[in-house]
């Protein structure tokens, strides 16, 4: 019966809490330090031109202290467990089997069980916390990236969209090794501690291992260089194929048009081949990296167990000391081998993937206002349409230019055209559309500074529309119902905008326009964005070449409409068309004027 279920169900959780399977043993095990139900905060990680790779590493790996110090402390007591093991194993020979004495020997027998319990519930538990640790991090490094891609500021390049998608699943794994943290700190300890307990076994066997542990590991630093640089070439190859292969399918139907399926599989096929041939050579780097290391770190320990050896002959350790001595030099060959086979590439390749990152953030902290996404341009649902005049707010933007100081205003109800160099207008775009971001621009709304606003009074008073704006996949009428704007308005809207053919081509307002408008060609989705914008019918209006897509007859048309449709209201056109310009009320020309 379906009621049994849920009682089933509760009473084999009750019953194996760490869901570790059925055993007698497993099922009783604590469960501790679990993760909580609610989802983390993400803070995005702090960035700027200025910060190394290297700097951005380090504030990641110790950005979860909470979790990653008590797993460090763990560590730590699971290496010295380990350790611990043929020290205890010597002491029991010496002062139970050489004596023999059979209570002696069932205590030092419960003392090492004690320890094995010990160091294996430490090394579950420090796993645990690693486990924990890096999932968060992995999610605050994508939550920054996806800030920054989906709200770039500043005019570059933009990036393939496989690109991105490389960068936030490859390098933020790489980079959001937590056990970068816990493991090396537990490693170190458990090479001291050997060291330590080797000095008090025998003065000289301690200083070897102190000097040579090391310089063992500096050296194995060294050879990790070349595979640091052979990994980094390749997450960048790895990245430009995926984004290449993400362009390749995204593009398709226009590559099918113009019939470049040859060019475009050529092109491929050599970022395929380069990827290869870079995942071959970081491979390779990888392999003589670690039987360089593995060499020096099995040199090093056959050392100290031969010196051991010597040592035992000449009767300066008893039985139980040389079996302690060789036990712990052998005890040293996990933590050295885990040193230089995991941590020191592991920090390469995070170090390198860093780098990706970095860069990733600090490009797209400069991409352009013009790739802001639509729904930057949406308004509040309750904004109402056809407010009378005096509720629509003048308009300031003050800011520095190579030229001089710029000072546009804009009056209730007018429509203003601003003729601008690309880079110019799409500064006077972000100032607008990020108010409180440029610190060489001010923006003040009825003589109120824009900076001092809360962000939904300003968002209900000034929409920007982007230049590249993106459509969202659906339809029209979902596009449309998408940004608040209300149905009243959306016919002489899409009429203003040139979008009557549109819909009739498509067959109406609920017909798909494709993921992102894909059905729609260039001028087309201009056309919608535009037609999104104007139906929000916000007080003032921003529009960054909204026609740059469309013939000279459509574009004159729809100055005409733009003109009708924004006649109640504010409107800054940042454009050189001269269709556009014509309708304008006023036009400040920045072509080499300082102010206007």
């Amino acid at each position: 019966m379906t009621t049994t279920e849920p009682g089933a169900a509760t009473t084999s959780r009750t019953g194996d809490p760490a869901g570790l399977g059925r055993g007698s043993l497993t099922r009783r095990l604590p469960v501790w330090w679990q993760a909580e139900a609610a989802p983390p905060t993400a803070i995005p990680y702090p960035v700027d031109g200025t910060t190394r790779a290297s700097r951005f590493l380090l504030r990641v790996l110790f950005s979860a202290p909470a979790l990653t110090v008590p797993a460090a402390a763990l560590g730590v007591l699971w290496q010295i467990g380990e350790a611990l093991a043929p020290v205890l194993a010597g002491a029991a020979i010496d002062r139970a089997l050489a004596t023999g004495d059979p209570a002696a020997l069932v205590l030092w027998l419960l003392v090492l069980a004690v320890n094995f319990l010990v160091l294996s519930l430490s090394f579950r538990f420090a796993s645990q916390l690693t486990a924990r640790a890096t999932e968060v991090v992995q999610h605050r490094l994508r939550a920054t990236l996806s800030a920054r891609v989906l709200h770039p500021q500043e005019a570059t390049g933009r990036r393939p969209d496989g690109a991105v998608v490389s960068t936030m699943t490859n390098d933020v794994a790489r980079i959001a090794a937590l056990g970068l943290v816990v493991f090396p700190v537990a490693e170190a300890a458990g090479v001291v501690f050997i060291a330590v307990s080797l000095l008090l076994i025998h003065p000289i066997l301690g200083t070897v291992v102190i000097v040579g542990a090391p310089l063992a590991v500096w050296l194995m630093g060294l050879l990790s260089r070349s595979y640091a640089r052979a990994s980094r070439e390749y997450q960048t190859l790895l990245a430009g194929s995926v984004g290449t292969a993400t362009d390749l399918v995204s593009g398709y139907r226009v590559i099918k048009g113009i019939r470049a399926e040859a060019e475009a599989t050529r092109r491929y096929r050599v970022a395929s081949q380069q990827t290869l041939a870079g995942a071959i050579r970081s491979v390779s780097a990888l392999g003589r990296f670690t039987a360089g290391s593995d060499t020096i770190s099995g040199v090093f320990i056959a050392g100290v167990a031969a010196l051991a050896g010597w040592f035992a002959i000449t009767g300066e350790l008893s039985v139980g000391g040389l079996i302690a001595a060789v036990g712990l030099a052998q005890g040293l060959l996990p933590p050295m081998q885990m040193l230089t086979g995991n941590a020191i590439p592991l920090a390469a390749a995070a170090h390198a993937s860093a780098s990706r990152v970095l860069e990733q953030l600090v490009s797209e902290g400069r991409a352009s206002a013009e790739d802001e996404p639509a729904a930057s341009a949406a308004a509040p649902p309750d904004a109402p349409r056809g407010v009378p005049q005096n509720d629509v707010p003048s308009v300031e933007v003050s800011l520095r230019t190579d030229a001089g100081p710029v000072v546009i205003r804009v009056e209730a109800g007018e429509l203003v055209g601003v003729r601008a160099d690309d880079r110019v207008a799409a500064r006077i775009a972000r100032a607008l559309l990020h108010p409180q971001e440029d610190e060489g621009a001010s923006v003040r709304v009825d003589g109120r500074a824009a900076d001092r606003l809360a962000d939904s009074t300003y968002r209900s008073q000034v929409i920007v529309a982007p230049h590249h704006d993106t459509l969202f996949t659906g339809t029209i009428a979902q596009n449309l119902t998408a940004v608040g704007a209300p149905r009243s308005g959306w016919d002489e809207a899409l009429q203003a905008a040139g979008c009557t053919d549109v819909v009739d081509g498509l067959g109406g307002l609920d017909a798909p326009i494709g993921e992102r408008g894909s059905r729609l060609s260039g001028g087309q989705r201009q056309r919608v964005a535009l037609a999104r914008a104007l139906a929000v019918d916000a007080p003032v209006l921003v529009l960054h070449d909204p026609t740059t897509a469309v013939d000279a007859v459509t574009e004159s048309s729809i100055a005409d409409g733009l003109r009708a449709a924004r006649r109640r209201r504010s409107t800054i056109l940042l454009t050189n068309s001269p269709a556009l310009l014509a309708v304008c009320d006023r036009i400040v020309d920045l072509g080499g004027k300082g102010a206007a």
